[in-house]
């Protein structure tokens, strides 16, 4: 084996090893959901194993040292991106998992805003030409007049 194959293997089983470690820490600080780091953990053991087993005896012959270098930051950059959207749509399901609830919330309230209302319109008195009774607040507007009379 020549120098770029061993090199190469490290690096594979490297990152392995640091993907597995992502995973832990993202799982950990809630980063990512389990079903994601779960996906990543199992990447990173296939990872791992991968580099364990490979053999490239004759990468020198195909690739330039310059040109093995590059194609290993384009495997650095795509898995960071990745990870990145990996990330990004956690955090988005959260939220979207939080507004459903506050959206839930708020339906909620408002039926019983409704009921009160309907409550309240029930009990109040009503004329044909106004509607339900004027009111001021919580109070009808004919005791509002009383206590403007009394001062």
């Amino acid at each position: 084996m020549n120098a770029m194959s061993i090199v190469l293997k490290i690096v594979i089983m490297i990152t392995g090893v640091l993907l597995l470690g992502d995973a832990v820490f993202s799982l950990a600080k809630r980063k990512m959901t389990e079903s994601y780091c779960l996906m990543w953990a199992l990447f990173s053991i296939i990872t791992i194993i991968a580099g364990a087993i490979i053999r490239p005896s004759k990468l020198s012959d195909f690739l330039s040292p310059i040109s093995f270098i590059l194609i290993l930051m384009v495997f650095f950059l795509f898995i960071y991106v990745a990870l990145f959207f990996s990330r990004t749509i956690c955090d988005l399901v959260r939220k979207n998992n939080e507004l459903a609830i506050r959206v839930s919330l708020l339906i909620r309230e408002n039926e019983e805003i409704r009921d009160e209302l309907k409550k309240l319109e029930k009990g109040a008195p009503y004329s044909a030409e106004k509607g339900p009774a004027d009111t001021v607040g919580n109070r009808p507007a004919d005791t509002v007049k009383q206590d403007k009379d009394l001062n």
